[in-house]
């Protein structure tokens, strides 16, 4: 074997132009297999991220923090996925994603759905005590009908900007003066009730470049009283930061990663021309 080679080393030696020949053929074929390794790679890290991106949105829970007008903003990762292949993992899904992909499939015989969010509130009062005071909450006793009316329609009051009410109660009498079964039971009048709120929602990109910026979704409320008791949402795959909107070194590498084969390509052909070129003229 070492004798093999030790005359391949002197034919080379002798004849160069034949060792720059192989030289050159070397680095086209080493230059092809670094490129097919490097897509290989590339394609492996990109599905990886979207199985990333898939899980921690299926398992992500919703996130509660304050914004910068005080209001109370939930926030939960966004499930990018196609709908045929979510519907292959329906056993994983918990209810309300089951419940989002079946909304979805629906308005899709209509329309093509880029994003969409389902959103669960609750209204909730822990505690709200009616106080009158002038100009703002106000207490009306009417004897003649025997009723009390508690009003807030005002701005006045610390809780109105939330929670707007006109109630009555009716047949309102001392207990010793209400004959048994007569019908005069006291009752609760809802005249009015009012629960102003803006509502505010966006998808954003998650800055972790690692996991190839997920997409998040989040709500607020103005009304305190408003609570988000869950939140699944959806976009279309891929929606990828790196495409829609990347920065100055984002769009080299996008450049780059599109071109790459031509690039290389064109720099061996450069240097198989200039080599035969070399060749012939010597």
């Amino acid at each position: 074997m070492n004798a093999i080679l030790l005359k391949i080393w002197n034919f080379l030696k002798v004849n160069n132009r034949w060792a720059i020949a192989l030289v050159i053929l070397l680095l086209l074929f080493g230059g092809t297999i670094i490129h097919f390794k490097n897509k290989k790679i590339s394609d492996l890290q990109t599905e990886l991220k979207v199985e990333i991106k898939l899980r921690d949105a299926l398992l992500d829970s919703v996130k509660f923090y304050k914004n910068k007008r005080d209001e109370l903003v939930a926030e939960k990762l966004t499930i990018q996925e196609t709908i045929k292949n979510l519907e292959k993992m329906y056993g994983q899904l918990t209810a309300d994603q089951k419940d989002l992909i079946e909304r979805i499939k629906q308005m899709s015989k209509d329309n093509s759905v880029i994003a969409a969010a389902l959103i669960r509130t609750e209204f909730k009062v822990d505690s709200l005590l009616h106080r009158p005071i002038p100009g703002g909450p106000d207490t009306r006793i009417d004897t003649a009908k025997k009723t009390i009316e508690f009003t807030d329609t005002t701005n006045l009051s610390p809780t109105s900007k939330y929670f707007k009410y006109d109630l009555v109660i009716g047949n309102v009498l001392p207990i010793s003066a209400i004959p048994k079964y007569n019908g005069l039971e006291p009752s609760l009048l809802f005249k009015h009730i009012e629960i102003p709120n803006e509502q505010f929602a966006e998808f954003h990109w998650k800055n972790n470049k690692k996991k190839g910026y997920p997409i998040s979704f989040s709500i607020s409320n103005s009304n305190k009283y408003i609570k988000v008791i869950g939140v699944e949402s959806y976009a279309i795959p891929p929606l990828d930061k790196l495409v829609l909107n990347p920065s100055g070194w984002d769009k080299f590498g996008n450049f780059m990663i599109k071109n790459g084969r031509t690039i290389m390509y064109i720099g061996i052909g450069a240097g198989v021309g200039a080599g035969a070129y070399w060749l012939l003229t010597k």
